[in-house]
């Protein structure tokens, strides 16, 4: 009787054991996961701090907080000029069919000019800081041909400024990383449209994908493979704290959220 009870309060140690060692075991590999998640400010740091979306104020304040990189648009004027702006409009405006002193006529509303592309990248690798720069090349609304000049001609800046170490270039257009890639064979590309399949992906030399959050929670397969093929993983614009601890559970690296702050204030806890 005394040995049954010894060879059971035996086997209980040995499962309160294993049951310590497994969730000590996912509290560790939660935790390496948060410490490989890196955060994106979504067209710089703008929401949390009442900022323009895409300013250079934006981009200063993403800097400031230390957020791994601050994502933002390109497009380029009817003259020419590259510009950081998400929409094809400014202010109804649309920016391929308009100069750019009618367009900077109207102002951010913080007063900042319309920023050109090469201010925005002075002013974003002006120190020795870690914030990357996740530049979005957006494809044109009537032409492939000022889409290909839009990617040539940002390149072709980079080049010149000596910052092409500091991007890393992201687009839904995927003969514009294709040119990317050709151009920069050692850029940093990531493609953002969940409508070509792994393997092309990967035929295209492209390091990764980013797609938003909910092909990631609505199937997580995608990250699995992915992760197999040893492709980067991002994802966007990731605003509520369910998803992003979904998504750094499934160990996507790069999460562009419009809360930058708040999010690495959460994984400075998880660390």
């Amino acid at each position: 009787r005394f040995y049954c009870c010894k060879s059971f309060t035996a086997n209980k140690i040995n499962t309160m054991k294993k049951l310590f060692f497994t969730i000590a075991s996912l509290c560790m590999f939660q935790q390496m996961k948060a410490q490989d998640t890196k955060i994106i400010a979504h067209r710089g740091a703008w929401k949390e701090f009442n900022l323009p979306e895409n300013s250079i104020a934006s981009l200063q304040k993403a800097i400031e907080i230390k957020a791994f990189g601050s994502e933002f648009d390109v497009r380029r004027t009817l003259d020419g000029k590259l510009v950081v702006n998400h929409d094809p409009t400014h202010f109804g405006d649309t920016i391929e069919l308009t100069n750019y002193a009618v367009l900077n006529a109207k102002k951010l509303s913080n007063g900042e000019d319309l920023p050109l592309l090469e201010d925005y990248f002075k002013k974003g690798t002006a120190s020795d800081h870690q914030t990357l720069l996740i530049c979005e090349i957006k494809a044109a609304l009537l032409s492939n041909t000022t889409s290909q000049l839009t990617t040539l001609e940002t390149l072709a800046l980079a080049k010149k400024l000596g910052i092409e170490d500091r991007i890393i270039y992201i687009s839904f257009d995927f003969e514009v990383l294709q040119t990317i890639r050709t151009n920069r064979p050692k850029a940093t590309v990531l493609y953002l449209e969940n409508n070509k399949s792994l393997e092309e992906v990967m035929a295209a030399k492209f390091n990764g994908i980013n797609f938003n959050y909910a092909q990631f929670i609505g199937y997580p397969s995608i990250a699995a493979n992915a992760k197999k093929q040893n492709l980067m993983l991002g994802s966007w614009t990731v605003n509520k704290d369910e998803d992003f601890n979904n998504l750094v559970a499934q160990g996507i690296t790069f999460i562009t959220t419009n809360f930058p702050e708040r999010y690495l204030t959460q994984l400075d806890h998880k660390h």
